[in-house]
């Protein structure tokens, strides 16, 4: 009977690497099928250093060492603004010439490149072997460190055959990506079965990679890098004066928000603006949304500033159409409501205002950051609102009772500094796993 299972059991994975090279070469020719099209048909917003970048071409020179580089990828711009206290690290660590990140978008190119964390920054290639390799050659990778989730098969299976060990750091998987992985599985099934290791955030993330096949003794639950916020406190004096705000006027910062949100937020605040000793900056989450917002504004008559432009004449309204800069706004915040909370997509990072002291407004919508919600309420440091009558009687009664909402926000910054330290206990963990030698 043994003899049979250890058959049975030989005879299955033979089976499973068959079907999972058949889906691999199945997903490579549709890949390489869809490079050709956009060969002849190039989208007309594509940029030509993006183009050669996702063929794993380098537009800038670099060199490894001979201790070969760590290779950190984050997805987008989010991602890789959350990655930063980790990237401080490893550089004061290891040096930051010594660290390659990529990223799945532009913007969070742009941004890695700004930040100056890393000793070289691309657009992560398409994953096919003719763009991966040369690129996987040059780099020269001792280990992949893929933040938060991003499974990509033939990327994977092209470090899995050179012997790169890659794993997943400040991991977060949602159920839909879980369920979308087992529908596909055979295609999944190698990438996730070489993962060498995987740091959660928290429990229920640990309990999906499971179900997957990550065995516990490969998992290390470590905490979230967005609580580690390591931003300095800007010159409140100098942003005041450069985008001509009075001293004693209450800045009011709507984060984050979409579609659909900003014109709740403009019916909250346009009847009681002109009454208000206060500024409102609005800054969308994505940059090319400004002139969606322009129009709300001058559908309602309402005069703006924009960041880019710079300011010559003091407006109420302050439009932030710039990237990576959404924490100096809430730095210099009176108070800060983070969007995506009144419409359904749940929300962003409840706990950016709350490095910075500020008092923090939400909506109701914030299932992609429960567990924050759930602390920040037993912490006494959040408002929540439901539509845009709670919003504007919130602004009233901040601006009629801002000791209140101080103490709220005092309360936030107290809260964050419970949950920070996952940057150095990732850190700490890869070192003593020995992928960091």
């Amino acid at each position: 009977m043994l003899l049979f299972n250890i058959v049975d059991k030989r005879a299955e994975n033979i089976h499973y690497k068959a079907m999972g090279s058949i889906f691999l070469k199945s997903y490579q020719w549709i890949l390489r099928l869809v490079v050709e099209l956009l060969d002849v048909f190039p989208p007309k917003r594509i940029e030509k250093e993006e183009f050669a970048m996702r063929k794993g071409i380098f537009i800038r020179d670099f060199e490894p060492g001979e201790e070969g580089t760590i290779w950190v990828h984050g997805a987008s711009l989010g991602e890789v603004i959350t990655l930063r206290p980790f990237l401080k690290k490893l550089g004061e660590k290891y040096g930051r010439e010594r660290i390659v990140c990529t990223s799945t978008t532009m913007d969070g190119y742009k941004q890695l490149l700004k930040d100056e964390l890393c000793g070289f920054a691309s657009v992560l290639p398409i994953e096919l072997p003719a763009f991966m390799i040369p690129f996987i050659k040059k780099i020269n990778p001792k280990v992949l460190l893929i933040s938060e989730t991003e499974i990509w098969p033939l990327m994977l299976a092209t470090l899995a055959e050179k012997k790169v060990p890659y794993g997943i750091i400040n991991c977060r998987i949602n159920e839909n990506s879980v369920k979308l992985m087992r529908i596909a599985w055979s295609l999944f099934k190698p990438a996730v079965e070489n993962i060498a290791f995987a740091f959660p955030q928290e429990k229920q993330y640990m309990r999906r990679l499971k179900i997957l096949g990550i065995p516990a003794e490969k998992q290390r639950i470590l905490g979230c890098f967005k609580y580690d916020i390591s931003e300095k406190m800007p010159d409140v004096s100098e942003i005041r004066k450069q985008f001509k705000i009075g001293e004693d006027a209450a800045i009011l910062c709507f984060g984050s928000t979409h579609d659909n949100e900003e014109a709740q937020i403009l019916d909250a605040f346009s009847p009681i603006l002109n009454d208000l000793n206060a500024v409102v900056i609005i800054a969308p989450r994505h940059t090319k949304r400004v002139e969606e917002v322009e129009e709300l504004l001058k559908m309602r008559g309402l005069k703006y500033n924009k960041v880019s432009e710079g300011v010559e004449e003091s407006q109420k309204i302050l439009i932030v159409d710039t990237m990576g800069e959404l924490r100096k706004f809430y730095a210099v915040s009176s108070f800060a409501y983070v969007g995506g909370s009144l419409i359904k997509r749940g929300g962003h990072n409840l706990m950016e205002p709350a490095a910075f002291n500020k008092p923090i407004i939400s909506g109701p919508h914030t299932f992609n950051f429960r567990y924050e919600m759930m602390a920040l309420k037993k912490a006494n440091a959040v408002t929540v609102v439901h539509n845009s009558e709670d919003l504007r009687s919130v602004i009233l009664d901040f601006m009629a009772n801002p000791d209140k909402y101080r103490t709220l926000g005092e309360n936030a910054g107290a809260l964050l500094k419970t949950m920070a330290g996952a940057s150095g206990r990732t850190l700490s963990a890869l070192q003593e796993f020995g992928y960091l030698a």
